[in-house]
This record gives C-alpha cells, sequence and structure tokens, in this order.
C-alpha cells in the first residue's frame, strides 16, 4: 500500500479505517447481487460484452449501445464504480478523500464485483463488463471461465486531452450536483491510458474470444463508431486501431479545448485547486499540439 499522506493519514489508514467487517461485507454483497439480477434472465446462449477504455473515454456511452442492443434489456452490467455507492460511508470518504476515492473503495467493491461477476456467468445470464483493461490476467481468467458464452470485446479509441477534460468535466458536475466528485489522478489515468494497448493485443490473440472491436466517440455517447473489428481487418490489429483513432480524436479534442472548455473553466468561477494537476497537463497538451500533429 503506498505511504501517501491524506489529511495527516496514510492511504493504508484511510482505507483501514474505512474498511467493512466480513458479515457486513457478505450482507451487502447479497444485496446488490438480489438487485442487479432480480429483473433479468437467464438465457440458452449468453453473450459477454467487455467494455474497456482508460477513465473519461466514453465507457458509460459504450455501455449503453451495449445495453439498448439486448432484447428487453436482458443484461446484467457488471461495473466495479456502479457498485461502490452501496458502501455505507461512501458520501464521507468522497468529500474527504476525493482524490484516493477509487483506491479506498475498491477494496469492498471489487469484491461484490467479483461475486456479482460469479453469480451472473453461473447463471448464464448475458453480462456486460466494464474496466480500464489494465488488469490483462484477470480478463483473461474471466473470460477462461465464460465457456458458454459468446465473448466480445469493445474498445475507446480517445485521445488523452479528450480524456482529460472528460475527467475535469465529470468532476465538477458531480460537485455542483452532490457537493462532492471523483477525481482520477494523473498516474491512474496514464496507467490504463498506457497499459490498454498491450491489453487489447493479448486479448485478440485469445481464441476465446469472438469478436474484437475499436470504437471512436460518436455525436451522441450511446453511438460511438466503430473504427475496427476482428473480421473487417480497418487497420493491422486492434492495438493500431487505439493508436489511429486517438490521432484522429486529437483534432477535434483541440477545438473542443480551444472552443468550449476553456470557457467552462472559467466559468466554474473557483479556484481549481484538486485539479490543478490535471489542468496543467491538459494546457502543456494543447500547447505542444504543433510537435504532435509532426
Amino acid at each position: 500500500m503506498d505511504k501517501i499522506i491524506i489529511q495527516d493519514k496514510t492511504l493504508e489508514e484511510v482505507c483501514q479505517e474505512y474498511k467493512l467487517g466480513e458479515e457486513e461485507n457478505n450482507r451487502i454483497s447479497k444485496t446488490i447481487n438480489e438487485i442487479m439480477l432480480e429483473s433479468k434472465s437467464s438465457v440458452q446462449h449468453p453473450v459477454a460484452i467487455i467494455d474497456i477504455a482508460p477513465p473519461g473515454s466514453g465507457k458509460t456511452g459504450l455501455n449503453g449501445m451495449g445495453f439498448n442492443q439486448f432484447p428487453n434489456n436482458n443484461v446484467v452490467v457488471v461495473n466495479s464504480d456502479e457498485l461502490k455507492p452501496f458502501h455505507p460511508r461512501i458520501n464521507e470518504i468522497a468529500k474527504l478523500y476525493p482524490q484516493y476515492y477509487t483506491k479506498v473503495t475498491n477494496q469492498e467493491s471489487n469484491v461484490w464485483t467479483d461475486n456479482l461477476f460469479d453469480s451472473a456467468v453461473s447463471g448464464s445470464y448475458n453480462i456486460i463488463f466494464e474496466g480500464t483493461g489494465r488488469n490483462i490476467k484477470l480478463l483473461q481468467k474471466m473470460i477462461r471461465q465464460m465457456t458458454k458464452y459468446k465473448i466480445v470485446i469493445r474498445a475507446m479509441a480517445v485521445n488523452e486531452l479528450n480524456c482529460l477534460m472528460s475527467i475535469i468535466e465529470r468532476y465538477e458536475g458531480q460537485i455542483m450536483e452532490k457537493g462532492w466528485g471523483r477525481l482520477v489522478t494523473l498516474e491512474h489515468f496514464y496507467k490504463a491510458y498506457t497499459e490498454i494497448l498491450e491489453t487489447i493485443s493479448q486479448l485478440e490473440k485469445m481464441a476465446e474470444v469472438d469478436s474484437i472491436e475499436v470504437y471512436i466517440r460518436g455525436d451522441e455517447p450511446t453511438k460511438p463508431i466503430r473504427i475496427y473489428s476482428n473480421e473487417g481487418k480497418e487497420f493491422l490489429n486492434a492495438r493500431f486501431a487505439i493508436i489511429k483513432g486517438r490521432q484522429l480524436d486529437f483534432d477535434y479534442a483541440t477545438r473542443y479545448y480551444e472552443g468550449t472548455f476553456k470557457k467552462e473553466i472559467q466559468a466554474f468561477g473557483k479556484d481549481l485547486l484538486e485539479e490543478q494537476e490535471i489542468l496543467n497537463k491538459i494546457a502543456s497538451l494543447h500547447k505542444g499540439k504543433a510537435e504532435y500533429e509532426l
């Protein structure tokens, strides 16, 4: 565990403070499974869609597209972020430690996610699983567990500048709506942004994977545009498709920064101390656009 000081406490101490007991943890996990599986039905030929992308890419829209593709929305969405609010002290964690919200809550939500996934697979439910794609060993284990499933991998190709602007916009939106928000650190973002390239390469080699697709953002969040599939082979492979998709997205990102994002930052009308590191990186990426284009 990293020895990061947060309000005179180490991250390890904060995690220990909010760690739930085994009995309460199991009770919440059981409640989650009951809620998430309640209106869903088992199917004879289940499908699993695995959506992977770094924070701020638009996985929610990718999930929405997949959700609408199942008749009567008969699919179980397995997403650790959506399960975090089941923690009984989630508001307190988010308000006091917004930058480390993910690490503090993962100790419970990861267990709840695993239990929900195992229940969905054993019950032959359709599944949409969302993640950053960083943990290739976990994904490989999941895929090999789903022996009865048609498995579809979908990835988003979004430039780092666009992702970081979306992270700031989401955070500020949460602050306005709830009074607190979840801020992703640059370290966490760039690990996901970099490692997904190797992850997608490894997944494309797996015989168990039936389809692998790469998308860029569309005009509407739930209508991303597919630029690659392993059947169409529009690019050399999925890894190369992500790289090219990010390059295509850079022009849009710079226009959005100049036409919209800078105005939004000014309109927030407050000191953006917590976001300053990310804002500095955004400004640096925009400043270096000429070098990027070369």
